[in-house]
């Protein structure tokens, strides 16, 4: 007999090697099936076994349309708000229960009932403890933590519900056969979301930069203009009804503020009207960074730094320092010279809503003026026109 060369020695040894690492081996299917009988057996004494588990990866939708409705659903609570599920046929939930409330599970078939927060809470303790022992398994092996860290979290109605409750698109999914006790059997699915790669770090800031003053020019900036601010109790407004008027004290337009978050910058002004209605002209301050040098003469004067003010506090703002002598503000004749876009009379000084007469004694209005919101609009012959 010859005797076997070194090289098949050596072969033989090789796969015999293959095969012991390879029965050593732990797979996720095999860490489930381990930890699935463990957990039973330590928890409740019962006979638990899972065959046939297939692992494969599926979208949400082709998993959740093929469950069935008399099944047990219940969400798995990951980490970092993952969510997982889980799947169990209505025959082993019932035998589950079986085996907690009578002690043992019944070889016929069980009546079919629909299934309760009840029966979840009872199987909630083999499931964590089987999770738990997945895990650890899993963590021995080194295999990846993508499907670890889940824990029973609560019972969803209908696989209706589950699509509306589950996060990923795609799924590690576990099917397999549950035996108990060999007496009942049914399936049961674990579904682990896919943990979604993270987004490509930002490239280099040099392309962006060119965009840079189109983002910030286009910012929303919020610019309140602020003609006078009137305390009233909450029954006086209540109490308001279109056409009542609000006093406004002579001396609203030369205290006139602009706010812009909690400052504000005062300005001056000047009545008149727009699209038949009253309205204030703004003689705008010095902007921020711009020189007085660019600014037009009218609005050269009586400029002022900022100043702070309280959220909800109205700002006690006083004239500047350097101003020139007020406004005229009349109320000039249509025939009146303009100036600045608005029309003036120089021959006298307006009595600031004091001589105006009641809405009432106005001449009538031209007939192709409109209700502005159900008021009617009010006649402004003797205002000048702004812009």
């Amino acid at each position: 007999m010859e005797n076997p060369g070194p090289n098949a020695v050596l072969r033989r040894k090789t796969v015999a090697a293959k095969e012991v690492w390879q029965a050593r081996g732990m797979s996720p299917a095999k860490a489930l099936r381990l930890s699935l009988a463990r957990a039973a057996d330590d928890l409740w004494d019962l006979a638990v076994a899972a065959s046939g588990i297939a692992q494969a990866e599926e979208t949400q939708d082709a998993l959740v349309s093929g469950l069935a409705d008399d099944g047990l659903i219940v969400l798995l609570d990951g980490p970092e708000g993952a969510i997982g599920a889980a799947w169990l046929a209505y025959p082993v939930v019932a035998g589950l229960v079986e085996s907690q409330t009578v002690g043992r599970v019944s070889a016929s078939a069980p009546d079919p009932r629909r299934l309760t927060r009840t029966d979840a809470a009872i199987l909630a303790p083999l499931l964590d403890a089987t999770l738990d022992r997945f895990d650890g398994l899993l963590a021995e092996a080194r295999v990846d933590g993508a499907i670890s860290g889940f824990r029973f979290g609560s019972m969803i109605e209908s696989p209706r519900m589950l699509s509306l409750a589950l996060k990923a698109s795609d799924f590690i999914v576990f099917r397999f056969t549950l035996d108990l006790s060999g007496v009942r059997e049914g399936d049961a699915i674990l579904m682990f979301p896919v943990a979604e790669a993270l987004p490509d770090p930002p490239g280099p800031a040099g392309p962006r930069r060119g965009n840079l003053e189109t983002q910030v020019r286009s910012a929303p900036a919020e610019l309140r203009a602020v003609l006078h601010r009137l305390a009233m109790p909450l029954s006086s407004v209540s109490a308001l009804r279109p056409g009542d008027m609000l006093p406004i004290p002579r001396e609203a337009l030369t205290r006139l503020c602009l706010e812009v978050g909690q400052r504000a910058v005062p300005v001056s002004g000047r009545l008149g009207q727009v699209n038949g209605m009253r309205a204030v002209r703004i003689c705008l301050p010095e902007q921020a960074g711009a020189g007085r040098e660019d600014l037009p003469d009218s609005a050269r004067a009586g400029l002022s730094d900022t100043v702070p003010m309280e959220r909800g506090v109205a700002p006690e703002v006083a004239p500047p320092a350097e101003i020139t002598p007020p406004i005229p503000l009349p109320m000039p004749d249509t025939d009146a010279g303009e100036a600045d876009g608005v029309a003036t009379d120089t021959d006298g000084e307006l009595d600031l809503l004091g001589d105006l007469s009641a809405i009432g004694d106005l001449p009538g209005l031209v007939e192709d003026e409109e209700d502005v919101d159900g008021l009617p609009p009010l006649p402004m012959a003797g205002l000048p026109d702004i812009g």
